[in-house]
C-alpha cells in the first residue's frame, strides 16, 4: 500500500502554468471524492526558484495517502513561441511540413493511426481554407470595383492577403491554428536538435528528478507525460537514467506514464535517432516501470500503436511499455460524454482530468490512491478492482495479478 506518493506532470505544447494546472486539478478533486467515495483535500500552490508543487491528502477507511505533486511546466518556452512573428511561423511550418512529406514521416503517421493523420492536417486543411476564402473575397470585390488587368490582380491579391492574416488571427486563434503551427515548428525543431531552450529544461527535469529518486519519505515516484509531454517525460527519465545509472534500483519506485500520447510523431521521422534513444533507454531499464493508456475517443495521439516496437498493438502486459486500452465513454457520465465528444482537445485532456465514473484508469485514484502503480496497471480492471465501493483498499488477488 503506497501512504506517500511524488507526482511529476509534464503537459504538452501548451501555454498554460503551474497556476493553471492547479486551478484544473483543485477543481477536479469534489468530482473524484464523488466518484471513488474517499476525502480529498489540497494544500496551496507553492513556488520557488526550482518548481512549484502542491499537496494532496486523500483518505479511505483503511487508507491515507499524501501525495506532492510537482508540475515540470516548461510554459513560457511555449509563450515565447507564440511571439514569433506570423511570417516566421509561416515559413518555418512550410520547412516543417515539406520536410514531413519529404522523408515519409506523414504517410508512417496514417499507417501507424488514421485519425492522427487526419489531426495532423488540420492545421493545414484551416491554410488553405483561409486562403480560398481570401481569394475569393479579393475576387468579388475586384469585381464589384470594375478594376482592370494589374489594378485587378494587384487587388485581389492584397484583399486575399488580408483576409488571410485577419482569418489566422481570428478565428484561427480561438480554433487553436496558430497553435497548431507552433507545435509543428517546435516538434521539427526539437527533433534536429535545434531547440538549446527545451534542452536545458529536460536536463534541469532530470536532475530534479535523481534528487528526489535519492530521498526516502516516498514510496513511489510517477512521472505523468501527457500528449507532447510523453516524448518529454521519456527524454526527462532517459537523461536521468544517465546521471544515475541504478535509478529506481534504491529508495522509491520509478514508474513512467504516458497518456494521449503522441511519441511516434517523433520516432517515426528517420532523423529522429536521439528521441529513439531515449525510447529505448527506459523500456530496457529493468527497474522503470512504464505504462501507456489509449483511448479510440482521442484523435490527437495514437492509438493501439506501440512507441516501441512502432507495431500494432492491442492490450499489453508482458514487456514494455505496458499497453492498456482504456475508454473515454466509461469514465464519464453519459450527458457529459455527448456534450464534449466532438470536442477534440477536451476529449484529448480526460486523460488528466477527474473521472465521473470509476475505470480502469483515472489519473486523480493514480496519483493520490492508495494502490501501487504496478498494480494499477496490471489489474485489469485497474483501481476500479483495487478500491470499494466505499473507498476501502482491497488488496490485489493472486487472480487478478494472474489476469
Amino acid at each position: 500500500m503506497i501512504k506517500r506518493r511524488l507526482v511529476y506532470q509534464v503537459a504538452g505544447y501548451d501555454p498554460v502554468g503551474a497556476e493553471g494546472h492547479y486551478r484544473r486539478f483543485v477543481r477536479g478533486i469534489p468530482i473524484f471524492a464523488r466518484t471513488w467515495s474517499v476525502s480529498a483535500s489540497a494544500s496551496a500552490l507553492t513556488k520557488d526558484e526550482n518548481a512549484a508543487r502542491w499537496t494532496v491528502e486523500t483518505q479511505g477507511p483503511n487508507w491515507r495517502v499524501e501525495t506532492t505533486y510537482r508540475p515540470l511546466a516548461w510554459d513560457d518556452i511555449v509563450r515565447g513561441d507564440f511571439e514569433t512573428p506570423i511570417l516566421t511561423r509561416l515559413g518555418k511550418f512550410s520547412l516543417a511540413l515539406f520536410d514531413i512529406f519529404r522523408t515519409g514521416t506523414m504517410f508512417r503517421y496514417f499507417r501507424a493511426n488514421f485519425q492522427y493523420g487526419f489531426f495532423f492536417l488540420f492545421p493545414v486543411v484551416y491554410l488553405i481554407a483561409f486562403a480560398v476564402v481570401g481569394w475569393l473575397l479579393g475576387l468579388w470585390i475586384a469585381g464589384l470595383m470594375a478594376l482592370q488587368g494589374a489594378a485587378y490582380a494587384l487587388a485581389v491579391a492584397a484583399i486575399g492577403a488580408a483576409t488571410f492574416f485577419v482569418l489566422l488571427q481570428w478565428p484561427g486563434q480561438r480554433w487553436r491554428v496558430r497553435q497548431a503551427l507552433d507545435d509543428w515548428v517546435f516538434s521539427w525543431d526539437y527533433l534536429h536538435g535545434r531547440r538549446p531552450d527545451m534542452e536545458a529544461r529536460l536536463d534541469q527535469f532530470a536532475r530534479q528528478l535523481v534528487t528526489s529518486a535519492r530521498e526516502t519519505q516516498f514510496d513511489e515516484i510517477v512521472v505523468v507525460g501527457h500528449s507532447l509531454g510523453a516524448t518529454m517525460a521519456v527524454s526527462a527519465v532517459a537523461r536521468a537514467l544517465e546521471v544515475d545509472p541504478a535509478l529506481g534500483t534504491r529508495g522509491p519506485k520509478v514508474c513512467v506514464m504516458t497518456v494521449g500520447s503522441t511519441i511516434p510523431k517523433f520516432s517515426l521521422h528517420p532523423d529522429a535517432v536521439r528521441v529513439r534513444r531515449d525510447i529505448q533507454r527506459v523500456a530496457t531499464a529493468g527497474a522503470i516501470e512504464w505504462a501507456e493508456f489509449h483511448a479510440r475517443a482521442d484523435p490527437i495521439s495514437f492509438y493501439k500503436f506501440d512507441p516501441v516496437t512502432e507495431q500494432r498493438v492491442d492490450d499489453r502486459y508482458d514487456r514494455k511499455p505496458i499497453i492498456r486500452m482504456v475508454r473515454i465513454r466509461g469514465m464519464l457520465e453519459p450527458e457529459t460524454y455527448r456534450r464534449i465528444r466532438f470536442r477534440f482537445m477536451r476529449v484529448h485532456h480526460q486523460f488528466v482530468m477527474a473521472n465521473e465514473r470509476r475505470n480502469a484508469y483515472d489519473f486523480y485514484m493514480m496519483g493520490c490512491g492508495p494502490v501501487p502503480f504496478r498494480s494499477s496497471v496490471m489489474t485489469m480492471e485497474g483501481p476500479a478492482a483495487l478500491i470499494g465501493a466505499d473507498g476501502t483498499f482491497i488488496q490485489p488477488s493472486a487472480e487478478n495479478a494472474a489476469r
